[in-house]
């Protein structure tokens, strides 16, 4: 555990490195909302207890480059570096949260500590004064309006419409076909040769053009609108799957699962009945859902993820490596594979750090029977590194950027990777 004054310090060399570096750092804000109380219950010592086994047990979920100080009577803070985005840091909010709501016994007493979060976002220029100011924010909006966690949002980029706002526009676009998809080619590293695709929703509104794909996502996972167009998406890629494999005829398709849909058993009928209307083959499709996003409910939605699996369809764990789920909770999932993230992938060269985290992603999956896809490939180098570390499958800009079906169409028809399929 770092002094205060040795914490400030590393937070500044984070910033400056996250500056030279792809990716996003986070800070988080801890504090254990009963921490007063527990010490005219119980005593200080007993507080002072809870504070140590609070420390032992955030250090237990996090990852080797992530720093940890006590930061108050109450507090700790967290630094998340190198980061894929923004959600990642929610996940880990709700990880920790989740940690924090369970009882500790101390002195033969149950306690119950709370946790609540605020999270915040390094940008450019930023010292560690503005990111733990944002993060404090957060925490007292989460606390005021009785909320786990929340993330500090600063002005409202005046480019983009508020989200209420453009979640009518959500509406609109749905009804008026404004929503479309592109693919990105996935290659069998092994076997040289294509794999198939992942789809990718994009929306280009009539009003405001083409709209930040993460953030009308974000809209839409909170919105009614997640299940129709999650219905769009899937009825969309296998039709498109069937029109792949007329030009490659063991062209897969993968669909991203909304982390809201893994606690709502009706996402399994929705599947079933799009393989059946479009009558593909159920392995022709690969659901990739994140490791955070079975951590909300991880019985029901290990239950909709074993239903999908006996139905047929691949299951893929998407941004392996950034998410906050035990080995143990790993090995019962039905997947078929995992995507180590990009943020792992695309530094490898330069740092042997990554690479052995890679190494070692890889070497664990096979151990538990599963396929490795890595994203986030830039450059032969990486793909030469993957192939001697014996990783199965890959995507990234080296090999083809995402684009709309009939660019890949084209692609198709003149790609080495399609050639090699017999």
């Amino acid at each position: 555990m770092y002094m205060r004054k040795e914490f400030l310090q590393q937070i500044d060399q984070l910033l400056e490195q996250s500056r030279n570096e792809k990716g996003v750092l986070a800070y988080l804000v801890i504090k254990l909302k009963r921490m007063k109380d527990i010490n005219t219950a119980y005593g200080l010592q007993t507080g002072d207890d809870l504070l140590q086994r609070m420390e032992e047990r955030l250090s237990s979920i996090m990852r080797p480059d992530d720093v940890l100080a006590r930061t108050g009577d109450s507090e700790f803070g967290l630094v998340l570096p190198s980061l894929n985005n923004v959600s990642h840091a929610l996940l880990a909010a709700n990880k920790i949260v989740h940690e924090g709501e369970k009882p500790l016994e101390l002195e033969s007493q149950i306690i119950d500590p709370g946790l609540v979060v605020g999270v915040s976002i390094a940008t450019e220029h930023m010292k560690h004064e503005g990111l733990i100011q944002n993060s404090t924010i957060a925490l007292m909006e989460a606390e005021k309006n009785n909320e786990r966690y929340r993330l500090y949002e600063p002005e409202i980029d005046r480019t983009l419409p508020p989200k209420l706002v453009l979640e009518n526009e959500m509406h609109y676009a749905y009804d008026h076909d404004e929503y479309s998809l592109c693919f990105q080619p996935k290659i069998d590293i092994t076997k040289q040769r294509l794999d198939g695709a992942e789809a990718l929703i994009r929306w280009h509104s009539s009003k405001y053009g083409l709209v930040n794909t993460q953030y009308f996502i974000d809209i839409l996972e909170q919105s009614p609108l997640l299940m129709p167009v999650t219905k769009w998406v899937l009825n969309m890629s296998l039709r498109k799957c069937l029109e792949f494999q007329e030009i490659y005829s063991d062209f897969k398709i993968a669909v991203n699962l909304s982390a809201a849909l893994l606690t709502n058993d009706d996402i399994v009928d929705v599947v079933t009945s799009a393989v059946k209307i479009w009558n593909v083959e159920p392995s022709s499709l690969v659901l990739e859902v994140t490791e955070g996003a079975m951590m909300k409910n991880p019985a029901l939605s290990m239950d909709i993820l074993k239903k999908l699996d006996t139905f047929g369809v691949g299951i893929s764990i998407d941004d392996f490596g950034t998410g906050y789920s035990s080995l143990s909770y790993l090995k019962n999932l039905p997947a078929r594979e995992i995507k180590i993230d990009r943020s792992f992938v695309m530094n490898m060269l330069d740092d042997p750090r990554d690479k052995s985290i890679v190494k070692a992603a890889i070497d664990l999956a096979h151990n538990l029977d599963l396929h490795v896809v890595a994203e986030g490939i830039e450059q032969q180098g990486m793909q030469d590194s993957l192939t001697d570390m014996g990783c199965d499958f890959g995507q990234g800009y080296h090999i083809a950027k995402p684009m709309p079906d009939d660019a890949l169409k084209l692609w198709l028809s003149e790609s080495p990777w399609v050639k090699s399929e017999t």
